[in-house]
């Protein structure tokens, strides 16, 4: 049962301090338990209609309905209309006082995070705009509190991304004339300031910066200690189970990364939140090759069988992708078994399927000769 206040006692949800009420709902959205966070950030919407509070986490239900699969833009609308509801309530507020904390900061913050999307749409002169929209709000929130580590979040992503974006999309550049310096090792340092002692943005801070040392700085030994941290705290997400299982095959822990594929794949069957269809299709795809280095050819033939037919005609660069290497590997395994036929098919399958890894050069030469053990 959800402990909230009776209506008109909006005043006692702030971020100021522990609230466990506001945790509660916030554990719920990292477990990826989307119907019950929503219950949850309604029943405090209802009791303090003109809090901003309730407004901006029912939005994060919402974010994390498009991260658990990105490439789907299904839930964007809803999110930056989630987000425009909390920032009406927050000018509301801000008429009636323009020193108001918690409008400052849920505004700032509602902003930063539409930017964010926006960024990852591509629309990077958008999520400029919104970054210069919104830090005036984040220091003015850290100037009214600056004990407080949550603000400190918007700050530090802000660091980083300021300096290492306009380097990555040369189109924002002049954009940045607007906007203060980034610092990309404040940045980095600020997160992880964020994620060991924040409250409430502890989880997002340690995401971004197991994101930012996958993707930016490409170092995977940095981002994979996070990523465990987060799936051990919030075993049910998805997103940080299939991020932990990628990272440790990818730096060779093959036997972890493979138990942890092999759960992924019993919770899809089982139609758990989050355990979509496009992770199945990595985590068939990298047990298929784990019984390829094993030798044990029928199981991996099997796995990477079911990568193909899942892939089907999906249009994803990355299930294309699995789709060529789960082919051509499997049109090894048919030589190796002599089923030559079988194997040809395969290698046409690549040859139809976008190149990866010069899987359609290798196909073309399989073409030719089989393929032998031991062969590259």
């Amino acid at each position: 049962m959800l402990c909230v206040p009776a209506r008109g006692e909006e005043s006692e949800y702030t971020i100021r301090g522990f609230d466990p009420r506001i945790q509660q709902g916030v554990d719920l959205i990292y477990n990826l338990r989307f119907v019950e966070a929503e219950r949850h950030f309604q029943a405090v919407i209802e009791a303090a209609p003109d809090n901003p509070l309730g407004y901006f986490f029912r939005a994060m239900v919402v974010w994390w309905r498009v991260l658990v699969d990105l490439d789907d833009e299904s839930h964007d609308e809803a999110f930056y209309r989630a987000l425009q509801e909390c920032v009406d309530v927050c000018d509301r507020r801000l008429e009636q006082d323009p020193m108001d904390f918690d409008a400052i900061l849920f505004k700032g913050g509602a902003i930063g995070f539409r930017g964010r999307l926006r960024g990852d749409r591509g629309q990077y002169l958008k999520a400029a705009r919104d970054g210069l929209r919104c830090l005036p709000l984040l220091e003015k929130s850290r100037e009214l509190d600056p004990t407080n580590k949550d603000i400190l979040f918007g700050q530090a992503v802000y660091h980083y991304f300021a300096e290492v974006m306009p380097k990555e999309h040369r189109i924002i550049r002049p954009m940045m004339v607007f906007l203060p310096d980034g610092d990309r090792a404040l940045g980095l340092q600020q997160l992880e300031e964020v994620a060991r002692e924040g409250v409430y943005a502890r989880t997002e801070a340690a995401y971004f910066l197991a994101q930012i040392y996958r993707m930016f700085e490409e170092d995977n030994h940095q981002a994979l200690p996070w990523f465990e941290k987060l799936y051990a705290r919030y075993p049910d997400n998805a997103l940080f189970h299939q991020y932990t299982a990628r990272l440790l095959v990818e730096l060779g822990r093959w036997r972890r990364g493979s138990t942890l594929y092999e759960a992924y794949v019993r919770r899809n069957l089982a139609d758990q939140a989050g355990y979509h269809r496009h992770g199945r299709i990595e985590a068939e795809y990298y047990l298929g090759k784990y019984a390829y280095f094993k030798r044990r050819l029928p199981e991996a033939a099997e796995r990477f069988a079911v990568v193909d037919r899942l892939v089907g005609d999906s249009e994803r660069e990355r299930d294309r992708a699995y789709a060529a290497l789960a082919n051509l590997l499997l049109g090894q395994i048919r030589d190796l078994q002599g089923r030559r036929e079988e194997a040809v098919a395969c290698y046409e399958r690549v040859r139809d399927l976008p190149d990866y890894a010069g899987s359609r050069k290798k196909a073309k030469g399989y073409l030719r000769a089989a393929y032998r053990e031991g062969e590259e």
